[in-house]
């Protein structure tokens, strides 16, 4: 199948719907010859579509997981119609049962997922985001429940889920991955899983990186990466990090930014979370791409809360990295928010190689006087 030409945000909608219809017209409707789920929401789509892609490999079936860790394009989780229907065909001639997708607003909204059949949908949680794009919240609020209304599929809400019973231990940390449980529980559920597979399967399973990932290079303090990046994120990330330092005796140290380009309204809301529950943060660089870094640090600045001081603003996100590990102390607990799961940085020069896993390790290898060995 020929593949189309990029796409970006300049090109309107209408041709998108058009490009859209003539690679379904065009295609062999894979998406009916498999057990498609597609997971929307601000926040979970990953951390779910793999706790139900893990499930469903434990089960004998054999799923296939389509999003932000995987989708061939940093930019776009959903990707484009034709790259959908080559990961869905390609999947089918490896003998693939279910292919469960990650389903972005941006995605809904340009037909992306257009001539999909699917078996159940599932909302994790509506909180802002992408308003750079959709400009309001209402407007990206009803692209979401759009998607959930439309088709025949077993459509699966936070209050459908936000009861079920969990019945086992879990190694994923704080409230905020409870519910992720419950929510990949209840579509594992409809689908008859057993519950004996789900309970084995969701008891082991680790958080999928860059979610609340642990770097362990033997350091007597905690480091955490999580990916979040909108203040709803950031404020389950923080207080789950902020109880395990409590517990630990230590403090909160956090370092975070926010990417250029993108909704500049949750600059503020983002510093004023951090500040209400880091003992220390460090601002710095996430993606500014063609924004000036100290823009973006001034707007994060403004949120934080008029009595908190213990913050730095380090650009450079190596240095403010390697300048929050050696402030560490034995029981303190670090998190290293914004980019999670990604290798790369977007600056105005360009896209670098950056991974906060192997800043952070050669950090602490550094300080340890050691030589790097990611456990």
């Amino acid at each position: 199948m020929q593949r189309p030409i990029a796409l970006t945000e300049a090109v309107h909608i209408e041709p998108l719907v058009e490009l859209a219809n003539y690679v379904e017209e065009n295609s062999t409707h894979p998406s009916r010859r498999l057990h498609v789920i597609g997971i929307t929401g601000t926040n979970g789509k990953t951390t779910v579509a793999y706790l139900i892609g893990e499930v469903l490999k434990a089960a004998g079936f054999n799923p296939f997981v389509l999003g932000t860790l995987n989708s061939g394009n940093k930019d776009l989780s959903t990707p484009e119609p034709s790259d959908i229907l080559c990961f869905m065909e390609a999947h089918l001639k490896r003998g693939g049962t279910h292919f469960i997708m990650e389903v972005t607003s941006e995605g809904i909204d340009q037909a992306r997922i257009l001539g999909i059949d699917f078996d159940i949908k599932l909302l994790t949680n509506i909180t802002r985001d992408h308003l750079d794009y959709h400009k309001t919240f209402p407007i990206y609020k009803k692209v979401k429940m759009d998607f959930m209304k439309d088709g025949e599929a077993h459509k699966v809400y936070p209050q459908n889920f936000a009861g079920e019973t969990i019945g086992f231990t879990t190694q994923l940390l704080g409230d905020y991955n409870l519910l992720n449980m419950k929510a990949a529980a209840n579509v594992l559920r409809h689908m008859a899983v057993s519950e004996e597979r789900i309970s084995q399967t969701l008891s082991s399973c680790a958080a999928p990186k860059g979610r609340l990932e642990r770097v362990d290079m033997g350091q007597p303090y905690l480091v955490l990466i999580d990916y979040a990046h909108t203040p709803d994120a950031l404020e389950n990330v923080l207080s789950t990090a902020k109880q395990i330092a409590l517990t630990r005796g230590g403090e909160l140290l956090v370092l975070f930014g926010c990417g250029g380009n993108r909704d500049s309204g949750k600059r503020a809301e983002m510093g004023k979370v951090a500040s209400e529950i880091a003992d220390f943060m460090v601002l710095t660089d996430d993606n500014p791409r063609q924004e000036e870094s100290q823009d973006i640090l001034a707007q994060i600045n403004e949120g934080i809360a008029a009595d908190f001081y213990d913050y730095t603003m380090i650009p450079n996100r190596r240095e403010a990295i390697d300048f929050l590990v050696n402030r560490s102390q034995s029981d303190d607990v670090i998190v290293l928010a914004g980019k999670g799961h990604e290798t790369y940085q977007t600056l105005k020069s360009g896209t670098i190689h950056f991974d906060d896993r192997e800043e952070v390790s050669e950090a602490i290898s550094i300080r340890l006087g050691g030589i790097i060995e990611m456990h």
